[in-house]
């Protein structure tokens, strides 16, 4: 065979090469992966066999398979794609697998919670709001985050409320609870125009709260005076009774925001 040939015969096989490539690519341009959505979720027994009998690598794997789910083939799925009552099945998987972790919670509250759909965000809730009642470390902030979800995302003052008179009755173990999460009552009590209880919450807190910084000090005597209407001299006169002088320094938890009767 001549040299001439094999480059003519050469050229036809790669043109037919190009052209079923060509077919090919037409009839498969339109199909791509699909997402299955949120895996079922397993028992613990299950998650932990999946991991070699590790609970602590049972968690791990868990939390890095919500955190990258729906991202493949470079799309980015939307989380109002998701189904919440499995999520909130993971979360509460996960928390039992490792009650210790603030993983899984960060990503409920910043990530997922950034949901707009009312029964996803109620999953949302109903998650932190189990986790936040811990009494250890800064697991009360996951607390703070559902009072935050149910008021501006629920719009559930009556919900947002019970959840902040948990918070402000927290007794923690190792970490020390600011002035302005035991103040929460007070905030939502405002927004459901109940001022008077607010008031006195507020009030109960200056008078009674140890050890506060001044800055906190100064944030509440405003907020009685520019945002609950209360007379200035009856403010100082809350701060004059709080003895802040015989406290030497020390430190004291303030009184827990007392229910409106």
């Amino acid at each position: 065979m001549e040299a001439g040939q094999v480059r003519q015969r050469t050229t036809l096989l790669l043109a037919a090469v190009l052209a079923l490539n060509l077919i090919f690519w037409m009839g498969a341009k339109f199909i791509y992966a699909k997402w299955e959505g949120v895996p079922p979720v397993p028992e613990r027994n299950g998650a932990v066999m999946m991991a070699l009998g590790d609970p602590q690598f049972a968690y791990r794997l868990g939390a890095l398979t919500l955190q990258n789910l729906g991202d493949s083939g470079g799309r980015v799925t939307p989380i109002r794609s998701y189904s919440y009552p499995r999520l909130g099945a993971w979360f509460h998987l996960l928390d039992e697998l490792d009650p210790a972790s603030d993983h899984v919670p960060m990503l409920a509250a910043y990530y997922f919670g950034g949901t707009r759909v009312p029964a996803d965000v109620a999953v949302i809730v109903d998650y932190l709001s189990h986790v936040g009642v811990r009494p250890v470390g800064s697991k009360w902030r996951w607390l703070v985050q559902a009072v935050f979800l149910a008021r501006h995302r629920l719009g559930d003052l009556q919900l947002a409320l019970d959840l902040a008179y948990k918070l402000s009755k927290m007794e923690l173990l190792d970490d020390a609870m600011p002035a302005w999460a035991r103040q929460m009552p007070a905030f939502i009590l405002k927004e459901k125009g109940d001022r008077e209880d607010a008031r006195k919450i507020m009030a109960e807190l200056l008078a009674t709260g140890k050890g506060l910084h001044p800055n906190e000090i100064s944030f509440m005597k405003a907020y009685l005076t520019e945002q609950l209407g209360v007379p200035p001299d009856e403010v100082d006169r809350l701060v004059r009774a709080r003895g802040d002088a015989g406290n030497n320094g020390e430190y004291r938890r303030p009184l827990p925001a007392p229910e409106p009767q």
